[in-house]
């Protein structure tokens, strides 16, 4: 009787089937994992959902595109502030630090979806030896003394089934550190427009005193000149000429100062602005005095609500919590399936087509005190970060006291400063009366003179200086200037017109 040739093992079917169906089962067997995973071990009262959109950073204007494009020469606050956000590199690198968070939070989510490997090997063993280690599933099987040659390639499929929340610790993890990225982004937004803006008002103090000092020298030029032909004249005393030449001096002093001090906030304020320092800018200013009337307690209850560091405090601390819950769950055991299908052949074992599955349950039971130490340091952090975010609560609290003091003591010197400068503009008029009448000498003028310059250069500071605490409240309560004043429809009060400079004595007069 003649043997009927050996057919081939062939694969069944339901196993072929099951690796074709895979890619189409898996995304809706893990389209509400992340769901589950947060469900798991939760500390109350910490609620996080990766759901939750990250603090968004606000568009900005078109007029910034267009500004890009072409260098400005001429800007508003608002244009100068648009600018730098769409120019400033640390805003850029904040931004890409959230890209960063998202990556790792795509990373982090990774071990919920199984894993696919495809092993080759070739093996050649002596008698005393089998042929290879066993897989996730099995190992050759031997059909003869020896020795033994295999090629086996095989599909390999890992997935962990549960694990006691480590996975869906680090998970939360990754999720919260991303919105944390976008908090700082957020408040990196708020800090670059306010340098902006606090450049920008330091641009528009020098150039405002660089103008005051400018008229002096002038001023000052004139008195000279009037003072030198009276002297010809025999009229004036004899140090009436050097007192006249001192303030010239002085106010010339003045203007190459505030020259060099509006260069350097030019500079500045193009650095801000993601620009060359060197490049030239003229600001434009056509603001109306805003009106400031809300209450210390007000900006505080703001302050705690809008700060974008409060909520980076509050996902800091269930970062901590998750990885002691993570921590918690290395004392447990990790449940995972793993699956194989692959071909094997070769030289006294069985050849054919190999296939298995497995569940496999993974228990610590000794590893020399690290998870004892990862559990510690775990509850240290969580402790930690209780504590920094009581030092953001005071440290908040304090800068918006401070901020708010100091725009209340600027809106008192403004209000001082404008009489003074009414008065300062009335002495000089009256004083160069009885000059051109001749009952008062240059000395009396320049004193005159020097007192309306003072006094409009404290009004200037002044003003400005109340912008800049404006701008900083906002900054410490974490919102735009704009929404905590409104515009003053009063405006300034007339100020008397520009008095005409000391007359000119004849030649030879």
């Amino acid at each position: 009787m003649v043997p009927e040739p050996e057919q081939p093992e062939r694969v069944p079917r339901w196993s072929l089937l099951l690796f074709a169906l895979l890619p189409w089962l898996l995304p809706a067997c893990f389209a509400s994992r992340p769901e589950h995973a947060r469900s798991l071990h939760l500390d109350p009262p910490v609620t996080v959902s990766s759901s939750d959109p990250l603090p968004p950073v606000e568009p900005i204007p078109e007029v910034a595109a267009a500004l890009r494009e072409t260098p400005p020469s001429r800007l508003s606050l608002e244009e100068a502030v648009a600018f730098a956000l769409q120019n400033n590199p640390r805003l850029r690198a904040a931004l890409a630090n959230i890209d960063r968070a998202r990556g790792q939070e795509q990373a982090a989510f990774a071990p919920f979806l199984p894993q696919f490997d495809l092993f080759n090997r070739y093996v050649a063993t002596s008698p005393a030896l089998s042929p290879g280690a066993p897989g996730p599933t099995g190992g050759l099987l031997t059909d003869g003394p020896g020795p033994y040659s295999a090629w086996q390639t095989e599909l390999q499929l890992q997935w962990t089934l549960y694990d006691f929340g480590r996975t869906g610790s680090r998970y939360q993890q990754a999720v919260l550190r991303a919105q944390i990225a976008g908090w700082q982004a957020e408040r990196a937004r708020q800090t670059v427009a306010y340098d902006a803006a606090t450049a920008f008002l330091q641009g528009l103090h020098a150039a405002a005193l660089r103008t005051i000092a400018r008229d002096a020298v002038r001023q000052a030029e004139a008195v000279l000149n009037d003072t030198r032909q009276r002297r010809a004249a025999g009229v004036a005393e004899r140090d009436d000429v050097p007192r006249g030449e001192v303030q010239r001096a002085e106010m010339e002093d003045s203007l190459v100062r505030a020259e060099e001090t509006e260069l350097a906030a030019l500079a500045r304020l193009n650095n801000v602005l993601g620009r060359d320092a060197s490049l030239p800018l003229e600001l434009l200013d056509a603001a109306a005095p805003p009106r400031f009337e809300r209450t210390l307690a007000d900006c505080l209850e703001r302050a705690v609500a809008s700060r974008p560091e409060v909520a980076a405090a509050r996902d800091r601390i269930a970062v901590a919590q998750f990885g002691r819950q993570a921590a918690r769950g290395e004392f447990l055991p990790r449940v995972s399936w793993r699956a194989s299908l692959g071909h094997a052949s070769g030289d006294e074992i069985r050849n054919g087509w190999q296939r298995g599955t497995a569940i496999h349950i993974d228990m610590p039971l000794y590893h020399g005190g690290t998870h004892v130490g990862e559990l510690r340091a775990a509850e240290a952090d969580i402790r930690q970060a209780a504590a920094e975010a009581q030092v953001i609560l005071d440290s908040i609290s304090l800068e918006v006291t401070l901020a708010y003091r100091a725009v209340v003591s600027a809106r008192a010197r403004s209000k001082l400063a404008r009489p003074a400068v009414v008065q300062s503009r009335e002495t000089l008029r009256i004083v160069r009366n009885r000059y051109r009448n001749g009952t008062a000498t240059p000395t009396d003028v320049i004193d005159a003179e020097t007192a309306r310059t003072r006094a409009e250069q404290r009004l200037v500071s002044a003003s400005i200086d109340f912008r800049s605490a404006l701008a900083r409240l906002a900054y410490a309560i974490g919102c735009a200037p704009d929404e905590l004043v409104e515009p003053d429809a009063d405006g300034d009060p007339e100020a008397p017109e520009q008095l005409p400079p000391p007359r000119q004595l004849p030649e030879g007069g």
